[in-house]
Formats: structure tokens, sequence, C-alpha cells
């Protein structure tokens, strides 16, 4: 009964965010084209998302990302205004979501918003998810105008303690207010978009401040806390590095099993529940900085690749044999790299 629930929730959310906002404002194109896509999703094994790496490097070191180029070993770039709008036009026949980043913070991309406006302006519904370190106030109204959709602000710790060793290089204070300030501008603004979701990261070093995120949340009128499941990219960090991170990460609250995905199993990670098969290697893609399609959000060294959208549109090649055995061992999770997906 739960679990029917929480599926009933999730579908009126996502009703929501992509349908009736929109309509109520006089905006049916990206409805329109959001039902489209789903109906090729479901029915013609086509992609609806595609997260885009409009850069490949970050302003912070995190202690459990892969972004690090010690960790990635990709050469750092930059992708040109220019090859992301060829990149949109070569997707958009059949992706109805975009997510402008993957390996990176999107706001270091100096044409963020301009992105955002292009993809708006082909019905594509844009999601950004950000550090908040470089959200000022002026970004944040370029955001909104820009036609975003969704921003996702991640604030992993209610105090500098539980906060800046997970988050390394940023300012709890700073990244506090620079939230503070986007929620205060968009209702300045009085629109209905961007949804805003506020993220916390459980970890043990938080896992005492949930009441506290609650009431900010509701404070700041955010559309959606959710307090996500702590997860280490496995396939980029070795066993004694693990266990290491996961001492220093790995949230015990007995209370909060449910946000917990693993299990200590004699001093190793053990990913509880883990589904046979994967549900995101058809729907998801990932497109690299040089314009490589990979089949997975967990290929940061881009290993996994179907093809290139900056040489040719992605129905070109979707639907070949090769990328459609790519796919098929995907879902079976039978690469290396999905046996130690935490997904």
């Amino acid at each position: 009964m739960k679990k029917i629930i929480s599926k009933i929730k999730r579908l009126a959310y996502v009703f929501k965010r992509h349908i009736l906002t929109d309509v109520l404002s006089g905006n049916f194109k990206k409805p329109a084209h959001f039902i489209y896509c789903a109906v090729k999703t479901k029915f013609f094994d086509w992609p609806y998302l595609a997260m885009i790496e409009t850069c490949n490097f970050c302003n912070l070191k995190c202690p459990t990302c892969t972004t690090p180029h010690a960790k990635m070993g990709r050469p750092k770039a930059m992708m040109s205004l220019e090859n992301y709008k060829k990149i949109i036009d070569n997707i958009k026949s059949s992706v109805s979501v975009v997510l402008p980043w993957f390996s990176n913070e999107p706001l270091l991309a100096p044409h963020i918003g301009e992105m955002i406006k292009y993809a708006s302006q082909n019905g594509i519904y844009t999601v950004i998810s950000t550090n908040a370190v470089l959200l000022t106030k002026e970004k944040s109204r370029e955001l909104i105008v820009s036609g975003l959709d969704e921003i996702i602000l991640c604030l992993d710790g209610m105090s500098k303690e539980s906060y800046e060793p997970f988050r390394e290089g940023a300012e709890f204070d700073k990244v506090l207010e620079n939230i503070k300030n986007f929620c205060r501008v968009k209702e300045e603004m009085g629109g209905r978009k961007p949804f805003v979701e506020l993220q916390f990261i459980l970890t043990k070093l938080n896992q005492n401040e949930i009441p506290e995120v609650k009431k900010l949340a509701k404070e700041l009128k955010v559309d959606r806390l959710r307090i996500k499941s702590f997860a280490l990219g496995e396939y980029a960090y070795n066993e004694e590095e693990r266990k290491n991170l996961s001492e220093r990460f790995l949230p015990d609250a007995s209370n909060q099993v449910d946000k917990i995905r693993y299990e200590k199993n004699g001093g190793e990670l053990k990913i509880k529940n883990r589904k046979k098969n994967c549900d995101l290697a058809s729907s998801n893609i990932v497109i690299l900085a040089d314009g490589k399609v990979s089949m997975c959000c967990y290929d940061y060294k881009g290993q996994y690749v179907y093809g290139n959208v900056l040489e040719k549109p992605l129905k070109d090649f979707w639907r070949l044999p090769e990328a459609r055995d790519k796919r098929n061992k995907a879902k079976r999770r039978e690469y290396p790299l999905c046996k130690i997906c935490a997904n």
C-alpha cells in the first residue's frame, strides 16, 4: 500500500510539473512535447531525458564526487553555446527533459541562461542542480527569466560542521544566504516557475538535522524538500577509499533506514535491494562535453558510448542494432559498471 501511495504522489508531482502548471499559464508547447516523448519512450524505446555536460569540472572538491580529474581521466572542457544548440537540435525530436549538467556545476557555464532559454523555446523542460555557491541575486534573475522549469538547490547540512566537510570548498553561511535570496527573488518576480526543490543528502554529519531542514523548507516555501540517500561512486574508488569515506559520511540513524542505500558487510559496503534490471537504460542518456552519447549517468569516464550528436542526430544511431544491443546489455546489468552501480 505504501508503494502505491508513493507512486500516486510521484505521478501527481510529474503531472503538476510537466503539464498542469504550463497549461494554466497558457503554454501548451511543453506539455504537448512531453506527452509525445513519453509515448515514444513507453512504446518505441526512445529516451526522454538527456543530461548535457555543459562543462566537465566543478568549483568544489567534494570528497565523494567523481568529478575531480584525477578520478575522471578526461581533459577539462567547456561546451560552447553553438555546440549546445546543435545538440538540442539533434535530440529534440525525442527528448522532452534536459539537465544541462553531468559531472559539473552548471553555473560555471557562462551561457547557462541562454542554454536554458534555447531548450525552452524548443518545448523542452529544463532542470538544473546547483551547489548554490555561484547563485548570486543577478544569476537568480537570469535563471528565472530564462524559462527554467525546475531548480534543485543542494544544502547538505544545517551547520558549518555538518555541511562544509561534505561540500569541500563551500561556505555554509554564504550558500544558505544564496538559497534564501533565490527564493526571495522568485517570490518578488511572481512566477509559478521554476519549481524549487531543496535537496538534503543524508550523511552521518547531518542525520540529526532533519527537523531543522524541514523548518527551513517551510520558511522558504519551496515546492519540495528531498531527503536524498547518500551514494558513493563505487566505480571511482578502491576498497580502502570506500571504507574511509563510508566511515566519514555513511549515516547510521536507525529512524532513517529507508534513506540509507547501503549495509555494511564485513567492512565492505553492500547495496540494499539492488534491482535485477536497470529501468534507466532506455529512458535516459548522457551527452558528454565533446558530444558523445553515453548510456549511463555513472559513466563519468565516457566508456559506454552510442555515438556523437555533434556529428549526427540521435535518431540516426539510436535504433541501430549495435546501439540496441548495448542498451539491452545495460538493461540486464551486464557491464562491469552495472555490477557496482548504486542506482
